[in-house]
């Protein structure tokens, strides 16, 4: 009798990048470092104002540092491990933030996707652009049956892009995390599924 061999993600063929009609969306690529740093070091008061949220932003940036996530983010689209995205300008070419799915789960296809946005093009748009040109990458290449994301109870204009996206709000989680000064946070859950 024979059996069906096991999924095997990396050898899902997608696509590393694709466009909208303002931003070039695209996989991470030695040698960004210096771009990603840039907009972290712009951003970083805002980065900064959910740490449990966004543990990453609490370290000292520094170009070596975004070098590696974006090496390792690299490595991870070829394993199909991570799904960090870059968002450029398709009119300047300037880096406006970050975008991509994250802890996911190949046999349920549940995606969690997550954003920010670089500070000097904060409010326009770009991100509620972006995150529903991801979703459809998650539900049209990699079949992705639910798509999720957390923002923190505070940070009211990353979860207006989930209900602008068509999300449900599905919770708020009370307690659920907390800062490195103890502080407990709340997080809203937002979620679509096909």
């Amino acid at each position: 009798m024979a059996t069906e061999p096991a999924f095997n993600p990396v050898l899902l063929d997608i696509p590393d990048s694709f466009e909208t009609g303002r931003l070039l969306i695209r996989a991470p690529r030695p040698g960004d470092g210096a771009i990603v740093y840039a907009s972290v070091v712009e951003t970083l008061d805002d980065l900064r104002r959910y740490p449990a949220s966004m543990p990453w932003a609490m370290e000292d940036p520094s170009v070596e540092r975004m070098e590696d996530f974006c090496r390792r983010g690299a490595a991870s689209w070829i394993l199909r491990a991570d799904f960090p995205m870059l968002l450029f300008r398709r009119d300047t070419g300037e880096h406006a933030g970050n975008c991509g799915l994250h802890r996911f789960n190949w046999n349920t296809r549940v995606f969690e996707i997550g954003w920010w946005c670089r500070k000097r093009h904060q409010g326009q748009g770009l991100i509620t652009e972006a995150a529903a040109a991801v979703a459809e990458f998650a539900f049209g290449h990699l079949g992705a049956r639910r798509l999720w994301c957390g923002a923190d109870e505070e940070n009211e204009r990353s979860w207006r892009v989930a209900e602008r996206l068509g999300l449900d709000h599905e919770g708020t989680l009370r307690s659920e995390r907390c800062n490195p000064d103890g502080t407990r946070r709340t997080l809203r859950i937002y979620a679509t599924t096909r």
